[in-house]
């Protein structure tokens, strides 16, 4: 994995930035995706392009006719403004009609890029999702489709704009170029004024991206954190409140004076642009009362000074959007080397098993996390058999859920190999092998969908019955006929304000149906009943060892609620698998396991005025 990693930044360092690529990516997308943007987009540039050029020949049409002196002149003057209201009033319908109807579509587009996004953050190798830096590293690439206003969508927004903008300049350019070249020179000067300090701008803030990023999800994280619903109880019972709301501002502080200084930059960057500008100005109004003076009529003062001006703002805002387009780009690019990015979300080629159980082989297998120098496990070897439930025990830290994230292809192993089935785990598609597996962790996430929707771990093609089947299993059937919506009921109150809190014994239970739904080729429980007692727990897996007979499965707990009903036991301590057998041999042993299981016996026994012990790991 670390190997990946530098491979990644390495690969990244080669993925060097090219605009003219990420723009003509963006207009393929754009083609492929929605093509009707570009009739739209046509319609727009012809409406958009015309529309100055009749603020630009109003004033001199009239002002022509004022000095011809005609005695028909008021009519024709008149004739001329409503000319010029009728094609104005059309020209800005269509201008701002179609405006709207891309812009929407371009959302859309931005959406789809979002979508993409998610599925590769959801589909990588796994072990990127635990690693910080992989996260900080690709933030960057995620702001490029944050808003309608940036990135993705704020390039699409200006390549929209862009050639209406450029046919005016070009024009434009022309006509005033007529007048004088010098004119036409100092516009250009503060044309290049404004992309050379935009350009320096937009090199600052993408230099500070990685700060700017960290620095924003802090703040976001305790944004969320004191309005989340799991941290209420805390939050009051330990005064929490303090230190929560000084942590926050605090960190928006540091954000501030990150924005400051970005701010501080663009904003002495502004005095070029204005002195630029103060020039041309100076120029084009020196020259034009020059040519006045020496015979110039008023009328082609007029539409000169008119062209002039709406050419230094057609050129400041052509400008502006290069700058843009170029900075945001950058942004762009990273998200298309995320895209394209191997994550390991492939894996192999090879199906998953069908109509079969599995057996799991750990062959001289050693494993340490990514950037971390202690190994879990040295040289292990464990076989997992067909059919076979084995109950994996120990001490907290001794690699139990580790042997499970290995098993599953969450993460690969350091040295050695392991075999489903007899063939290389690296050699399964990752869907396919994922698929193969039912499997209930400690940390239950529930999600904010309906009660039926987490079962079934979907929202088409549901069958009621059988979650109906796996609820009643698992004992929450009758919890859930109570809710108002029953299955229909949502869950959590991030989406639904009325949405369901279930307890968490009844988060675990939920978790365990949904493991019975997928009805996959091996069942794993990782401690999964942490929340119930200790007789619920033993009830819990006695119950789930029929429900899973047949199937490969795996029981992992520090309890030994799990142990009597199990083939064999795998009990690992810090220095990896320290004893193997079947509950009789270990007792027999009279060694680790023996000891752990004498002491937790009395948590697994009740007696109740006369009535005989019932129960659990102590009968």
């Amino acid at each position: 994995m670390e190997e990946e990693v530098r491979k990644m930044q390495k690969e990244a360092g080669r993925h060097s930035y090219s605009l003219g690529s990420v723009l003509g990516r963006m207009l393929r997308n754009a083609w492929r995706q929605c093509p009707s943007v570009y009739r739209i987009f046509a319609v727009y540039t012809l409406a958009a392009a015309v529309y100055p050029f009749l603020a630009v020949g109003l004033p001199k049409a009239m002002l022509g006719e004022l000095e011809k002196g005609a005695a028909a002149r008021g009519e024709r003057i008149l004739w001329i403004a409503a000319a010029y209201f009728v094609l104005a009033g059309l020209l800005g319908f269509v201008r701002t009609f179609t405006e709207r109807m891309g812009y929407e579509k371009l959302s859309f587009l931005r959406l789809d890029y979002v979508k993409d996004s998610c599925v590769k953050y959801m589909e990588m190798a796994y072990p990127y999702a635990e690693d910080a830096h992989f996260v900080q590293q690709y933030d960057k690439a995620f702001i490029a489709t944050q808003s309608n206003d940036n990135g993705v969508e704020g390039i699409y927004h200006k390549l929209f704009e862009m050639p209406a903008v450029f046919l005016t300049v070009g024009v434009m350019g022309v006509l005033v170029s007529r007048l004088s070249l010098w004119v036409l020179g100092g516009l250009c000067l503060n044309l290049a004024a404004i992309l050379w300090s935009g350009r320096r701008g937009q090199r600052l803030r993408y230099e500070k991206k990685e700060t700017e990023a960290r620095q924003r999800r802090r703040v976001s994280y305790y944004s969320q954190t004191a309005g989340d619903f799991r941290y209420g109880k805390d939050i009051r019972l330990y005064g929490l409140k303090e230190r929560i709301r000084e942590n926050h501002v605090q960190e928006i502080e540091k954000y501030r004076a990150l924005n400051r200084l970005l701010a501080g930059r663009e904003y002495r960057l502004g005095f070029v642009c204005l002195a630029a500008a103060l020039a041309g100005d100076l120029l084009t109004y020196g020259i034009l009362i020059g040519r006045t003076l020496s015979g110039m009529s008023i009328a082609d003062f007029s539409m000169y000074l008119t062209a002039t001006l709406t050419l230094s703002a057609y050129l400041k805002q052509a400008a502006e959007q290069l700058s843009f387009i170029i900075g945001e780009g950058q942004y762009v690019h990273e998200l298309y080397r995320f895209q394209d990015t191997d994550l390991g979300e492939k894996g192999g080629a090879h199906p998953a098993v069908a109509g079969d159980t599995l057996e799991i082989v750990f062959d001289d297998v050693s494993f340490r996390y990514p950037g971390t120098d202690a190994y879990v496990f040295r040289h292990l070897n464990l076989t997992i058999h067909k059919g076979e439930r084995l109950a994996v025990v120990g001490i907290n830290g001794a690699g139990k859920t580790t042997l499970v994230k290995l098993m599953m292809g969450l993460f690969d192993v350091t040295e050695g190999q392991i075999r489903i089935n007899g063939v290389l785990i690296g050699e399964y598609d990752k869907k396919a092998l994922y698929s193969m597996f039912s499997a209930v962790f400690q940390d239950v996430n529930v999600m904010a969908f309906t009660v039926r929707e987490n079962v079934a771990g979907r929202t088409e093609g549901i069958d009621v019955t059988r979650v109906a089947a796996v609820l009643e299993r698992v004992g929450l059937s009758q919890a859930v006929d109570a809710l108002p919506g029953k299955t229909e009921q949502m869950l959590l109150k991030v989406i639904d304000e009325n949405g369901a809190m279930l307890s968490g014994g009844q988060n675990q239970k939920l978790a365990i149906a949904r493991a019975l739904y997928k009805d996959a080729c091996m069942v794993v429980m990782d401690e999964p009943t942490a929340a119930l007692d200790a007789l619920a727990e033993a009830e819990i897996y006695e119950d789930f060892s029929e429900l899973v007979r047949g199937r490969t499965a795996v029981y992992i707990s520090h309890r030994l609620a799990s142990t009597r009903f199990c083939d064999h036991i795998a009990f690992f301590d810090g220095d990896g698998l320290k004893e193997y057998g079947t509950h009789e041999e270990l007792m027999a042993k009279q060694g680790a396991y023996y000891e752990m299981f004498t002491v937790q016996g009395k948590y697994y026994t009740q007696t109740d005025a006369g009535q005989p012990e019932k129960g659990g790991a102590g009968r």
